[in-house]
């Protein structure tokens, strides 16, 4: 009785954080993302797979925000997405679930949270989606340009621990965005990227203001 109250209230909680973020989901993909926190719930048990706990911090840091990162993009894109060091598979797993035609690699070198991934997107029916068990430093320069990726996407990861790697992985025209809590000050230093737009969001209920910082691939 207790879960049950716990998955209505997550749900309550994220419809009405992603309305004030301007999405809205049909009952179908409401049911996929109330089973995605079913899982992520009951797997955080044995695996510290977010140190987030209640419905709401859940619900909003970790699912609503994710939707923010397809501000970077056309909401009708087929792009090729990475999501660097994903964990949980945030923010790539909710923005498959909203934009289904887009192409999501989930990156992460932990094995029990790449064995997490592989079970809630078999649980979720999921296709277009992988996992890539690797560190971004560790993955070979890509020969052909079809193998690289238009968009690497990070909640996780600082900017500049990515910058010295995600060129060797990005297409000739392709873009990072990372989510952050302020603007990019320095924007000298950014080894062959450079700043395309960066949007200021309000996270709901009081969870304060959001930065997601778009960098583009200067050949």
């Amino acid at each position: 009785m207790e879960h049950e109250e716990s998955s209505e209230q997550f749900l309550e909680f994220f419809l009405e954080g992603a309305k004030k973020l301007g999405f809205s989901f049909e009952e179908g993909a409401q049911e996929k993302f109330l089973l995605y926190y079913k899982e992520l719930t009951f797997w955080n048990r044995s695996i510290n797979l977010t140190g987030l706990h209640t419905e709401h911090e859940q619900a909003i840091l970790l699912f609503a925000d994710s939707l923010a990162g397809s501000f970077a993009f056309s909401k009708l894109s087929s792009l090729s997405i990475v999501d660097l060091g994903t964990g949980a598979g945030f923010p790539g797993i909710p923005l498959k679930l909203a934009f289904p035609s887009l192409k999501v690699t989930l990156m992460e070198p932990r094995g029990n949270k790449t064995a997490f991934l592989h079970t809630v997107i078999g649980k979720l029916e999921l296709s277009g989606i992988s996992v890539l068990q690797k560190r971004l430093e560790a993955c070979r320069s890509f020969i052909d340009e079809e193998d690289k990726w238009d968009l690497a996407i990070s909640k996780a990861v600082s900017l500049e621990a990515i910058l010295p790697h995600v060129k060797k992985i990005l297409k000739q025209d392709g873009k990072l965005a990372i989510f952050r809590s302020s603007k990019i000050e320095n924007n000298e230093n950014l080894q062959g990227m450079m700043i395309d737009k960066e949007i200021t969001y309000q996270l709901p209920y009081e969870f304060g203001a959001r930065v997601l910082s778009v960098l583009k691939n200067v050949p």
